[in-house]
């Protein structure tokens, strides 16, 4: 076993053994993330400048908070770059600001951070985790804050949307791509159509609960969402996979993109989303 592989299982094999809540523990039942859709009530702000925005979210009688962050707003006539964390990052912009904000100076472009629902802080997503339906609005309730982002932006713009982030936020790329389909590029990182797959046949099913391995098969055929996003034109999308992932595994997660477009990577999914320079390239390459 090479080290990249190693880690993300030795990694994984710890976070079994010392995380007290697990993924899906109490609930398996949940629409498809796409179900959301007419559920979740949600508004975005126009963006004008930079700063933080809370984001009310209500659905199912239940109220929860999200937020959208404006890192760099340089104005309507430059191209705007909307990035997705991954899961349980501590801070929802941990990844953002290594990946693009460290050097924002240098990029000319708007940059928005996304902030999911049940993402404030780790406690919060752990305590979440234990019902599938939380974790299914989570990805609806992201994926609809990147199309009214879009929606606002197209309203004095018509400059290029490039949508993108790593792991979850991969995942809400693709899921976007797959539902909505508005933004011009789409640029998924360590991420494809397979959640229930990431989640529970991988090194990742460490921190499965029981409750969820006993239902994986629901599991899975709720959070997959391969055979819708098999039907969409991927010629405005630009993956990125790492080889040695043993959570997002290339040889189940690569059989849903053209082969062509696939952009790989010979790291793991924990060394390859801590080469934050070689991440920022591949979504800058397709900026212009």
């Amino acid at each position: 076993m090479n080290i990249h592989k190693f880690v993300d299982n030795f990694s994984m094999g710890i976070a079994g053994k010392t995380v007290k809540k697990k993924y899906f523990s109490k609930n398996v039942s949940s629409k498809k993330v796409k179900d959301w859709i007419e559920v979740l009530k949600l508004e975005i702000p126009s963006i004008t400048k930079e700063g933080h925005h809370r984001i009310k979210v209500e659905y199912d009688g239940c109220i929860n908070e999200a937020g959208i962050h404006v890192e760099q707003w340089k104005g309507s006539e430059y191209p705007t770059i909307i990035y997705h964390h991954g899961a349980a990052e501590g801070s929802y912009d941990f990844s953002f600001k290594r990946i693009l904000t460290k050097d924002k100076s240098d990029i000319k472009a708007n940059l928005i951070g996304i902030q999911a629902l049940f993402n404030h802080n780790n406690k919060e997503f752990m305590d979440s985790i234990s019902d599938l339906s939380n974790y299914t609005a989570m990805l609806a309730t992201s994926m609809m804050m990147v199309e009214q982002i879009i929606k606002n932006l197209r309203q004095t713009s018509d400059i290029k949307v490039i949508v993108t982030g790593t792991s979850l936020g991969g995942f809400v790329t693709n899921l976007h791509f797959t539902y909505f389909g508005t933004a011009d590029v789409y640029v998924p990182l360590m991420a494809g159509a397979r959640i229930g797959d990431a989640l529970v046949d991988s090194a990742y099913g460490n921190v499965m609960s029981e409750y969820g391995k006993s239902n994986s098969e629901r599991v899975i055929n709720t959070l997959n969402f391969d055979k819708d996003f098999k039907h969409r034109d991927q010629k405005n999308l630009f993956p990125l996979l790492a080889l040695h992932d043993q959570i997002v595994r290339y040889s189940v997660q690569s059989k849903d993109y053209n082969a062509d477009k696939i952009h790989t990577i010979p790291y793991g999914h924990s060394t390859g989303a801590t080469r934050y320079k070689l991440l920022q390239r591949h979504i800058l390459n397709h900026i212009v």
